[in-house]
């Protein structure tokens, strides 16, 4: 029995190896600032705009209503919590149709539900809302313009001088609507609140690009009818939208300027001002979105975790695992991602990891696991918690010592083991790597030492294992880890048994993946 239960320890120690061997880092997550567009590809059509200052998130949803028509909610200065999500009132407004108004706009305000935002990654969101009695969770990701994308940042500068204009912008003689502008080259992406000749909540959508006289113009349309709000199931949720006249915008600096508009002949112009309610501004620039497969940004070397992600892993032995993001949880007490490792052909074992995301960093917590054939189940515990940075600058060293506790059931008997280890990882550089998912350019190269030592005594027997093994691995921004060079040495001393030794060398490669809805390869 006891060789049974040294076997079993064995296997569970090789299917935690792999969060073992990943980078881990002591630094400390950097300030993010959310201001931009946020939405799902599946379900094109609604989403919602942030406006970040730094202490109060203002998110506008804009959507449709239960009649189906075209409609928007404030989600009012959402306050940043303990747990680090967003909370606040979802308001529902009524004002004055666009074309009289000639003073304040909005007329009642109705708190309808509660909202709560939470950012796992800097381009992600979950969007926990409560309306009318009705309650969702949809998650979100930044919105990006092609190969741009926006990048914003806490400033405390006069927006006079800010050359780029993503922004929430309004005229506070008239508040209670607003346009929310994402400016992305010579491009302005936009969406105006306002009401209807109904007197409800109607929203017009543009993209205005840069004239030879610094104007933006562009055509001007109408959301009137898609999917009600709480009907919007992984198909695009935009019924009927319209072109309506058109629209053009001038900027005196980087917080004043003028928003006109012509709709059935009639052209109206505002002076409007960059919105401030925080205590801090938003600045925002034009960045490259990393193409798939491309070039990485240096040192970013792993995505964000999404629920749905996949990854084949190939051993050159063949033998084959598969990686799953199953779902998200709790673990004790924290917001976790599900991550399920199986042996490919091979039910007889499965390892469940509770993975925390922030916003700079993976944060590994602990699992659960089984393997059928030796009747043993279990869980295991990093004290503390291994982080996984995405940013990883060249010559990065990243020392860490944690002990993994494990606690399980083997052939009837309870075990409870702890791996004392020790974990120097260094970034060396980047290199383009091949494997059979695809064509990676710039991975990021990493060099793992790892020593595991640990003891378990379980009836009347005692078995010592010390490991010394080295990892060298490639990641890429886009997937993750997609080549690994493992070697590794475990020393084996038991009562009454001379110790045994053994060897092991092992290259797996990213054989197929799903990332974020995309197939590589």
């Amino acid at each position: 029995m006891f060789k049974q239960i040294r076997r079993t320890f064995t296997r569970c120690r090789l299917a935690l190896s792999l969060a073992l061997l990943l980078p881990a880092s002591a630094g400390l997550a950097q300030s993010v600032d959310y201001t931009g567009g946020w939405w799902r590809a599946d379900e094109s059509g609604w989403g919602l705009f942030t406006i970040d200052q730094g202490n109060v998130l203002l998110p506008t949803w804009f959507t449709y209503d239960a009649q189906g028509q075209a409609s928007w909610f404030v989600i009012g200065a959402t306050t940043l919590q303990g747990d680090g999500s967003y909370r606040g009132d979802v308001y529902r407004y009524t004002g004055v149709p666009f074309a009289q108004i000639n003073g304040r706009a909005s007329e009642t305000g109705s708190v309808v539900g509660t909202a709560r935002l939470r950012f796992p990654a800097r381009d992600r969101m979950v969007f926990d809302y409560t309306v009318d009695g009705i309650s969702q969770s949809k998650e979100l990701n930044r919105f990006v313009f092609g190969d741009k994308q926006l990048e914003c940042s806490g400033s405390t500068a006069d927006p006079a001088g800010f050359s780029n204009y993503t922004a929430l912008w309004w005229n506070p003689g008239q508040s209670g609507w607003g346009v929310q502008i994402n400016h992305v080259g010579d491009l302005l992406s936009a969406t105006w609140y306002t009401y209807g000749e109904d007197r409800k909540p109607a929203w017009f959508i543009f993209n205005a690009t840069r004239q030879a006289d610094g104007r933006y113009t562009g055509p001007l349309l109408r959301g009137r009818t898609g999917t009600r709000f709480d009907q919007i199931n992984g198909q695009p949720a935009m019924g009927q939208i319209e072109e309506v006249g058109t629209v053009s915008l001038r900027f005196a600096n980087g917080a004043a300027g003028e928003f006109s508009y012509t709709i059935d002949g009639s052209t109206r112009s505002v002076q409007i001002s960059r919105a401030e309610f925080g205590n801090r501004r938003s600045e925002c620039r034009t960045v490259p979105v990393t193409p798939v497969g491309g070039p990485s940004s240096g040192d970013e070397c792993y995505p964000p975790l999404r629920v749905g992600d996949r990854f084949l892993l190939q051993d050159d032995r063949g033998g084959r695992i598969e990686q799953r993001v199953t779902g998200t949880s709790t673990y004790k007490g924290r917001p976790v991602f599900v991550l399920e490792d199986r042996i490919v052909g091979d039910n007889s074992a499965t390892v469940r990891e509770f993975i925390e995301q922030t916003d700079t960093h993976r944060v590994y917590l602990g699992g659960e696991g089984f393997i059928r054939g030796a009747n043993a189940q279990g869980t295991y515990e990093y004290d503390p918690p291994v982080e996984i940075p995405r940013l990883t600058p060249v010559g990065t060293e990243l020392r860490r010592n944690y002990v993994v506790k494990n606690r399980y059931t083997a052939m009837g008997v309870q075990v409870a083991a702890d791996v004392q280890t020790e974990q120097l990882t260094v970034r060396t550089g980047s290199a383009d790597v091949t494997v059979p998912a695809g064509s990676f350019s710039g991975a990021c190269s990493f060099d793992t030492r790892v020593t595991l030592n640990s003891t378990v005594s379980v009836a009347g027997f005692s078995v010592s294992t010390r490991t010394e093994g080295r990892t060298l691995q490639s990641a890429h921004p886009s997937v993750g880890v997609v080549r690994s060079e493992q070697e590794s040495t475990s020393t084996t001393t038991a009562a009454g048994a001379p110790p045994t030794t053994q060897t092991s060398r092992t290259t797996s490669v990213l054989v197929e993946a799903e990332v974020n809805g995309r197939r590589y390869p």
